[in-house]
Formats: C-alpha cells, sequence, structure tokens
C-alpha cells in the first residue's frame, strides 16, 4: 500500500463548518500528531461574509473559529501575486471544464487551492466536491501542467484533496493511504455550489 507522509493541512470552509462531530475529532487527532494546520484569508474572509449575511448562525461562525484555533491553525497567505493571479486563473477555467462551473462560483475555491499548491501545502481537509472529487485532481494536474513551464516549483504537484470519511479511512500517524484516497474519491461532477 502506498503511503505519503503529511506535514501540513490546509484548512477549507466547508470543512471548519461541517455539523460532524468527526471534525472534532479529526482535529484533535491532528494536535496530538503535532501536524501544522493551515488556513487561508480567503477561508477567513468567507466566514466572516457568511456569518455577516446571514448564512449562518454566531454558533456555527463561533464554532469554525474554535475548531481552527484548537488546531494551532496559522494564516498561510500572503501577498496576492502573479504566481497566486496565474494560477488561479488556470484553475478556474479547469473547473470550468472539469464541473461545468462558471469561474465566479469557483474563484474562493481555485483562491484556496492555489494557496494550499503556492504554500507547498500536503493535504486539504474540504467537505465541498468542488475539491474532493475526482473531477479535481484532474484541476490540480491542469494547474501544475500549465503553469510548471513558468513556476517550476509547482513542476511535482501532489496535493491530496479529501473529505473528513476519507481522512478517517485512509490517515495513520502522520500518514495518507493513497490507495484508500483513491477507493473514496467520489466521482462528481456538479456546475452549482450549494451550500448545506
Amino acid at each position: 500500500m502506498p503511503f505519503k507522509k503529511i506535514t501540513n493541512i490546509l484548512f477549507d470552509t466547508s470543512f471548519l463548518l461541517n455539523n460532524s462531530p468527526d471534525i472534532d475529532e479529526i482535529i484533535k487527532t491532528l494536535r496530538h500528531d503535532r501536524m501544522q494546520c493551515f488556513t487561508s484569508s480567503t477561508v477567513l474572509s468567507e466566514l466572516e461574509y457568511l456569518y455577516t449575511m446571514g448564512r449562518i448562525s454566531r454558533e456555527q461562525n463561533n464554532r469554525a473559529v474554535s475548531r481552527y484555533k484548537k488546531a494551532g491553525s496559522k494564516n498561510i497567505e500572503m501577498p496576492y501575486n502573479y504566481l497566486q493571479e496565474s494560477m488561479t486563473r488556470e484553475c478556474s477555467l479547469s473547473m470550468n471544464s472539469e464541473h461545468g462551473a462558471e469561474p465566479k462560483d469557483v474563484r474562493n475555491d481555485c483562491n484556496i487551492l492555489t494557496s494550499g499548491l503556492n504554500n507547498n501545502i500536503d493535504l486539504i481537509l474540504s467537505e465541498d466536491f468542488h475539491f474532493t472529487s475526482k473531477y479535481t485532481d484532474r484541476v490540480v494536474d491542469t494547474v501544475c501542467g500549465k503553469t510548471c513551464d513558468r513556476f517550476h516549483k509547482l513542476c511535482e504537484c501532489d496535493i491530496i484533496l479529501v473529505n473528513r470519511k476519507t481522512f478517517l479511512a485512509a490517515y495513520r500517524q502522520g500518514s495518507i493511504n493513497l490507495d484508500i484516497v483513491s477507493e473514496m474519491k467520489p466521482d462528481v461532477r456538479k456546475a452549482s455550489k450549494v451550500l448545506k
């Protein structure tokens, strides 16, 4: 079984907001294993926007904030630069090609994904099919393939995108079983974003 060592993890908004107690168990495990955990400015902005616009309750917002604080999560966002802008553009085009999603509907997803790629994140935890679908693996390959000649650090993209169920099944003491990840990846293609 192929295993990949994980040293750092990025949280997506959907992961932090999910109602499942599994999220809290995962965060305890990550703390126990001393994993470096990160959020991006996009995630923090999304939480603030959703709360301000009344799309999530104060309780949901507070729980999400508490979760990333318990994980000792740091903000990885650096000033927006040409590399990230170029990657985000390629991501948006590829999301449209793979999922049929309009670029404006996946802009935040692409910002989060490219932040992960740009900062050498090993794994993104998300409950959003625009991250965890097999189709999105092709998005990652496309982004890296189309930017590798300009940005050599992206020539080996091996970021893993999983939901909580896949993480719980595949993660063991700092490593992730790639066979289990591959087996459990949902084969989902959806054009629209739906907040659950």
